[in-house]
């Protein structure tokens, strides 16, 4: 147990340092809305998974507030999410396909690494290609919320120079 909470702590570590260093402060209102949305979403989602009995998390932060892997999910995910956002090419829609499959590769990889190899994910009735198909979900849900809210860029410089 020592080392999965070893590794919390280090997400927790490169999450916040993430934050700091990579979300420009030009885009941080970008960051923080997909932020917020993608934890909205998140904690929906895994809460159906946990109660519907697909996914377990033996190991967790608060055992008698929640069943989910508060740090993984409601830190995690966000954070991967709002990069995703703020850093999305302006491209064609070959290279957008790309980048939103490396991303969700990515995330899907390390999920199932976390439940092959750690206390902290349990796929009980559940598979890794599954977990893909939900983060694509979530993916594009916040892309589809922060695009449409952020649709109208004039609104928001106008504001900015208005400081």
């Amino acid at each position: 147990m020592d080392i999965e909470r070893n590794l919390l702590l280090l997400v927790w570590f490169v999450c916040i340092t993430t934050i700091y260093f990579l979300v420009p402060r030009a885009k941080a209102h970008e960051f923080v809305l997909c932020f917020l949305a993608c934890q909205a979403v998140v904690w929906t989602v895994e809460m159906l998974l946990v109660h519907f009995d697909l996914v377990a998390y033996p190991l967790r932060e608060f055992p008698k507030a929640s069943d989910l892997n508060i740090t993984f999910k409601v830190v995690w995910t966000p954070v991967a999410s709002g990069l995703y956002y703020i850093y999305r090419p302006h491209a064609n829609k070959l290279t957008n396909c790309f980048y939103f499959a490396a991303w969700t590769s990515l995330l899907t990889l390390i999920d199932g690494l976390l439940a092959a190899n750690t206390d902290l994910v349990d796929y009980v009735h559940f598979h890794w290609s599954l977990m893909a198909i939900v983060l694509s979900i979530i993916f594009l849900s916040v892309h589809g919320l922060a695009s449409w809210f952020f649709r109208d860029r004039k609104v928001f410089r106008k504001e900015a120079s208005e400081r």
